[in-house]
Parts: C-alpha cells; structure tokens; sequence
C-alpha cells in the first residue's frame, strides 16, 4: 500500500489550479512534486506562477492490526506553495480543496492492495519556507488504510 501514490491520484482533481512543470526529459505535467520541487521548477524564468504542491514523506507509518485485519495507520502532509504577491487567497482556496478532498471521504480514495477505512484532515495551517519569494500552507492527512 503506498500512500504516496493514493494522495497524489486524488489530487487529479486540483490540477487545473496549479503550475506546470516540464521535466528535462519527458512531457508536461501538473506540479506535483514529492518531497521537494526541483531546483530547474523553482529557478526557472519565469517563476512559478500559480501554485504547486509537494506530498511529503509521511511523518508517521505504524502497523495497525486486528484479530481480523492487518493495515498501516499513516500521517502524510500535502504542503501548497505559491510566490507570494501580496496575498494567499489562492493559495488558500486550493488548500481548502485539497483538504475536502480527502476529509471524511476513504471510499474515494484508491489504494493499491487495500482500502481506505478512516480519512481525516487537518489544516490547512502555515507552513514555513527557507525561500523569502514564496508563502507556503499544509494539510496533515491521517490514512487508515487496511490489506485487502
């Protein structure tokens, strides 16, 4: 079960809301980024317009078992990033919709080798950034996720 994977299928749906990203090899594609941005992303001229999104590492990954089933209990972040002008509403509402994404919605998540029983979110709150030019947010997701 990877909850990597899972999160970044259902961010599908906030794709129209963020900036694109061309690889130095390979196509086009929404900027959705695990861990970090690349260094070509952040560095390019033009910046980053819009918003774009990093699927951390998960914070906690603990086994979860019953007498009758096995799964993983996992805390991930889902950080939002834009240069800041002046205001983060954008920002804001693309988080917003990140969270409702995945709050209180397991049976519409896909995960390879089980199912989601519990899905919870928090946020999005502040979330801190080495780079002056940019104003950051996150969710902390909570993924209950059991084999199947």
């Amino acid at each position: 079960m990877n909850s990597t994977a899972t999160i970044f299928a259902r961010l599908a749906a906030v794709v129209p809301s963020l900036d694109t990203y061309t690889p130095p090899i390979g196509p086009m594609r929404p900027a959705i980024f695990n861990e970090r941005a690349p260094d070509d992303f952040l560095n390019r001229d033009p910046k980053p317009a819009k918003p774009f999104l990093i699927i951390a590492v998960p914070t906690s990954d603990v086994a979860m078992e019953t007498f009758t089933e096995t799964g993983r209990l996992i805390l991930q972040d889902v950080r939002g990033y834009q240069r800041d002008t002046g205001s983060g509403a954008d920002l804001d509402t693309l988080m917003r919709a990140v969270r409702d994404l995945f709050h209180n919605r397991p049976g519409e998540l896909a995960v390879s080798g089980g199912k989601c029983d519990v899905c919870r979110v928090n946020g999005p709150v502040q979330s801190p950034t080495t780079d002056p030019s940019l104003i950051g947010r996150r969710v902390s997701i909570r993924l209950d996720l059991v084999n199947t």
